[in-house]
């Protein structure tokens, strides 16, 4: 983008000969459009360009309103605040949700053939913290195996810990 940027500067100067040596009659026929008109019509064209390039990074940047809506609003508050305001028991709600939603997705996720391995990876990462706070979690997050026995036999399902028929084996 730099690049463009720059190129249209060195190029503005050029343009504006151009533009210099239509409007005094130098050019070879009459019923053109003029310097300055053609000129204008550059210029209008690079800024609906600019103009949409900007307007599809806004789109994309506001595309997760939710998420700029948990934190303008503190819909989501961090379990260090919590638990030093006083609230532990909405602490302990907070790092279950939080918890959960970090696990769920990777349940229901098709092409990951090592489920409960990475959820445990998640849970080692998160779960020392929360203990460190003081909070605790019902037994079915501290590991990837039981949260998946427990979806398991909330839904009927049938997900397995870890899908040998899939697993990709390196030499």
């Amino acid at each position: 983008m730099k690049k463009i940027a720059v190129l249209c500067c060195a190029l503005l100067s050029a343009i504006s000969a151009f533009a210099y040596y239509g409007d005094y009659g130098y050019s070879s026929r009459s019923d053109e459009m003029s310097g300055f008109a053609i000129f204008t019509l550059i210029v209008m064209i690079a800024y609906i360009i600019l103009s949409i390039v900007i307007l599809i990074r806004w789109w994309k940047m506001t595309t997760n309103v939710e998420q700029i809506r948990q934190h303008i609003t503190h819909a989501n508050p961090k379990l260090t605040y919590l638990v030093a305001i006083g609230e532990k028991e909405q602490a302990q709600k907070a790092a279950l949700t939080m918890l959960v939603d970090l696990l769920y997705p990777i349940y229901s996720d098709p092409y990951n053939y090592s489920k409960a391995e990475a959820m445990n990876k998640e849970i080692q990462a998160r779960l020392p913290k929360i203990q460190k706070l003081g909070l605790s979690v019902p037994d079915y997050v501290t590991t990837g195996e039981k949260f998946i026995d427990y979806i398991n036999n909330l839904t009927d399902g049938k997900v397995p810990y870890k899908d040998a028929t899939n697993t990709y084996e390196s030499n």
